[in-house]
């Protein structure tokens, strides 16, 4: 992520709001609802939260595919004041774990990153962080943001 000199990392908690996302495949179902009731909260619109939603429905089942031994997982929110953007990310205590990638030939699997690549315009990536919730744990953040 990009930050500004005149800016503090979006990311940084405590910033934003924190919440534990459940095991097991109703995993990304939760996020989105969470998700979805937090950025009507801030008046995001129906449109960025569709998107949105579609988003951490792709974070949160990478989540629980590749990381699942290693939870609970995490869903993070916070908005820059300034300029009014939202950041969203899924953490995961899988720091070693790289993210899937997606080829023409790879069957199902991979896309969801590059539906996060399309929808969020670019603005997304990965990095390593530690747990908000219990121990502070290594492991990633896969983020996106939406204006």
């Amino acid at each position: 992520m990009k930050v500004s000199p005149q800016t503090t990392d979006p990311l940084a908690p405590p910033a934003g709001w924190t919440w534990p996302l459940p095991d097991g495949p109703e995993c990304a179902r939760h996020a989105r609802a969470v998700l979805d009731e937090a950025l009507a909260a801030l008046g995001v619109s129906a449109e960025a939260r569709a998107d949105a939603r579609l988003m951490v429905s792709e974070l949160a089942t990478n989540a629980h595919q590749h990381a699942s031994g290693r939870r609970p997982h995490e869903l993070w929110l916070c908005r820059d004041a300034a300029s009014g953007t939202v950041y969203c990310a899924v953490f995961d205590r899988d720091a070693s774990a790289r993210l899937p990638g997606y080829s023409w030939t790879s069957g199902d699997c991979g896309r969801g990153l590059a539906i996060v690549r399309e929808l969020s315009g670019g603005r997304w990536g990965t990095r390593a962080d530690v747990a908000r919730l219990g121990d502070p744990e290594p492991g990633k953040a896969v983020w996106f943001a939406i204006t």
